[in-house]
C-alpha cells in the first residue's frame, strides 16, 4: 500500500480508517481545499454539525442550512524522519515561532507523533492539531489602493465595534514588529509569502497558519530553496517589505540593510525565475 505521505490527495474515508485515528463517529474529516506540499489538511467537524447543514434546521420559521464550522486543523505531515530527534527538530520550529510571535499571531497547534502502519511497516509520522482560523487571506502582493486594509473588509464588516481595519492596522504592525525581534535575535524568518499563510480574522487579526516553515537569513549572494524547492526566504522578505510599506506607509527600503540586501532589482528578478521554475514543476 502507497505511503500516506507520497500520496497527492488523501480522502477523508482514508482518513477514518487509518489505524492510529479512532473513529468515534462524533467527529468526521473534511478535505481542506488548501492542502499543502508539506501536509494533508483537514476539517475536523462536529458529526451533528455536519447533519444540520445537510439536513437544514428551523429558525424564525424558515429552513436554514447552517455551515459546519471546524472546530480543529488535522495535518499529516509528509516529511519523513529517521528518528524522533528529527521530529522534536521539526517541532521546535514551531516553538520558536510560539515565543516570538506570540499566541496572538499564530495558529496555535497540538504537534504529536503516530505509530503509522499502513504500509505493513511501523513508522513515525508527525501530525498536528491545530486551531481553525476563520477570515480571508492577506496577500502582501495584491495590496493595492490608498486604504487597502479597509477594502477587503466587506461594508457590513466596517461597522463591527472598534473599525477592525484600524484593528488590523495595529495587529499589523505589532506582527512585524515581532518578525523583526525573530530575525534579529535567531537570525530566522517565518514563511509569509505562501499563499494563504497570512489570515485576517473578521474583527481584524492577524495570524499566520503555516508555522513549520521558517528560513535561516543569510547575507550572501546565494538565493537558497526550502525544502521543497521554493526561495521562501527571499519572497518572505519581500512580503514582509510589502506590509509595513503598503499597509503601514513605511519608507523603508533604502535605509533598512534586510531589504536593501535582498530587494535589489538583480536579486529579485532571479527570484522570479526561481518562483516560476517552482510552480512550473507543481
Amino acid at each position: 500500500m502507497e505511503d500516506i505521505r507520497d500520496q497527492a490527495h488523501l480522502s477523508a474515508d482514508a482518513v477514518k480508517g487509518l489505524n492510529f485515528i479512532k473513529n468515534s463517529g462524533f467527529f468526521e474529516f473534511r478535505k481542506y481545499y488548501r492542502s499543502g506540499l508539506r501536509s494533508h489538511i483537514f476539517e475536523v467537524v462536529l458529526t451533528e454539525d455536519v447533519k444540520r447543514e445537510t439536513r437544514g434546521e428551523i429558525r424564525d420559521g424558515a429552513r436554514m442550512f447552517p455551515k459546519a464550522r471546524p472546530q480543529k486543523m488535522f495535518r499529516i505531515f509528509r516529511s519523513r524522519f529517521e528518528s524522533k530527534d528529527d521530529i522534536f527538530r521539526e517541532i521546535r520550529k514551531y516553538k520558536l515561532l510560539l515565543n516570538f510571535l506570540g499566541k496572538e499571531f499564530i495558529a496555535r497547534s497540538e504537534e504529536f507523533i503516530v505509530d503509522y502502519r499502513g504500509t505493513g511497516v511501523s513508522r513515525i509520522v508527525l501530525c498536528g492539531l491545530q486551531e481553525y482560523v476563520e477570515g480571508q487571506i492577506l496577500d502582501p502582493w495584491r495590496l493595492s489602493g490608498k486604504t487597502p486594509l479597509e477594502d477587503l473588509y466587506r461594508d457590513g464588516e466596517k461597522n463591527r465595534p472598534g473599525d477592525p481595519a484600524k484593528r488590523a492596522r495595529k495587529h499589523v504592525a505589532e506582527f512585524t514588529g515581532r518578525v523583526r525581534q525573530l530575525i534579529r535575535h535567531t537570525g530566522y524568518i517565518p514563511d509569509l509569502a505562501g499563499i494563504g499563510n497570512l489570515i485576517l480574522t473578521p474583527m481584524g487579526r492577524l495570524k499566520l497558519v503555516d508555522i513549520n516553515n521558517i528560513v535561516e537569513i543569510r547575507f550572501d549572494p546565494v538565493i537558497r530553496l526550502d525544502d521543497r524547492g521554493y526561495p521562501s526566504c527571499d519572497s518572505s522578505v519581500e512580503a514582509l517589505f510589502l506590509l509595513e510599506s503598503r499597509l503601514l506607509g513605511r519608507e523603508i527600503q533604502s535605509r533598512d540593510p534586510l531589504f536593501r540586501h535582498f530587494l535589489t532589482p538583480e536579486r529579485q528578478k532571479k527570484v522570479r525565475l526561481l518562483e516560476r521554475e517552482f510552480y512550473k514543476a507543481l
